[in-house]
């Protein structure tokens, strides 16, 4: 049985005056992990901005979870979870607030797993995130990123630091297998 993709570009470009990704392809099947790597400036971000839809691609195709990013891709978005090199909350917002906005923007959003979450990531509910330190302020993205039942996790982070906190929020009576035949997440790391 021929397994689905997750991700899937074809020939994608886009430049920039002084910088170019040029003729990018590649593959993400269901049920693993895809890292890249590279220093900083290779493009990295910008190939998430890409497969986001969130800056226009000069050339090629991107299918994400079998879905044309350009076609109806807000309801795409639903089965996205997205984890950017700056976690982007206001300041005076506490992680009991993030929670209340979240269930009014994920159709599937799974308020029990996000405080389970903040939980085990030792995060305060009512501390105002100003006062989270760049490790909490990355914790309580993925803890949003882990809790409306996403299909394809998108991370932009330093993976040798937070993978750890990662995969610790996952366990086998939550019914995640770390057995990639059964996993039931795509994951794509960016180091």
């Amino acid at each position: 049985m021929k397994t689905a993709n997750a991700l899937e570009l074809k020939d994608v470009s886009k430049k920039y005056p002084g910088f170019a990704l040029e003729h990018i392809s590649f593959t993400l099947p269901e049920g693993y992990i895809l890292g890249l790597v590279g220093e900083n400036g290779a493009g990295k971000s910008t190939t998430i901005k890409l497969i986001l839809d969130s800056i226009q691609r000069d050339s090629g195709e991107i299918y994400v979870l079998g879905k044309d990013n350009r076609n109806r891709f807000q309801i795409t978005k639903e089965d996205i979870g997205v984890v950017l090199d700056e976690a982007y909350f206001p300041e005076s917002i506490t992680a009991k607030q993030v929670n209340a906005v979240m269930r009014n923007t994920y159709k599937k959003w799974n308020e029990a797993r996000f405080k389970s979450l903040l939980e085990r990531f030792s995060l305060p509910e009512k501390k105002a995130f100003k006062g989270f330190s760049r490790g909490m302020k990355m914790k309580l993205a993925i803890a949003v990123a882990l809790s409306h039942h996403a299909k394809l996790l998108i991370l932009d982070v330093n993976c040798s630091t937070l993978l750890g906190s990662i995969y610790s929020a996952f366990s086998k009576k939550e019914g995640v297998n770390r057995n990639t035949k059964h996993r039931k997440r795509t994951e794509m790391c960016i180091a």
